[in-house]
């Protein structure tokens, strides 16, 4: 989530803050980008789609807000204002782990659709790219990744053309931590 910034053309933000500023707030990850007001309509907690959570605990400070602004008391989860990808991964991971317990390891294919942030960082947990790589890492939109659990790299679906995947996608200077060098034939195969 990216706080106050939400909404606003990375342009922009980069006019406001610099160029530097906002690819650390994007790409970093510990550096959260500024927090959202709690009456800010892109605060998740104005959301009705987060109104029925029931796994996150209840804010005593955006109750007693809440509750003085509209003279009852109304009970308000803690739902992030800003979130770094550090942040992200912590919900994240957890929940992947579920899903690899009960479908990945009983050998199903799941498929995982999500933000640019979340796949960032389930690729730097599960690639074990190092903080300070992952903001060079570029993920191509659009472009279905399969990452492979017997090898640990990520594999793309194979179009013919032969042409590495570092050399015809853009993942940055992180990219070899996705794809690092087959040991044998069948460990560079993708089988389903």
């Amino acid at each position: 989530m990216y706080g106050s910034l939400t909404g606003k053309s990375k342009r922009m933000i980069a006019q406001k803050y610099g160029e530097k500023q906002l690819k650390l707030w994007r790409r970093g990850y510990s550096v959260r980008p500024p927090a959202v007001s709690s009456f800010c309509l892109d605060y998740p907690g104005n959301d009705i789609r987060y109104r029925n959570l029931h796994d996150v605990r209840y804010s005593f400070t955006e109750t007693l807000m809440r509750s003085i602004d509209s003279r009852r008391l109304i009970l308000h989860r803690k739902l992030p204002k800003t979130e770094s990808l550090k942040d992200c991964m912590k919900r994240v991971i957890p929940y992947y782990q579920v899903i690899k317990e009960e479908a990945i390891d009983k050998g199903k294919s799941v498929l995982i659709a999500s933000s640019e942030n979340a796949i960032r960082g389930l690729l730097k947990y599960l690639c074990d790219i190092p903080e300070e790589k992952i903001a060079q890492l570029e993920i191509p939109n659009g472009l279905p990744l399969v990452y492979d659990f017997n090898s640990k790299t990520v594999k793309l679906l194979d179009d013919g053309s032969g042409i590495s995947p570092l050399v015809k996608y853009n993942f940055g200077l992180a990219g070899p931590y996705l794809f690092p060098q087959c040991v044998s034939d069948e460990e560079c195969e993708i089988t389903f």
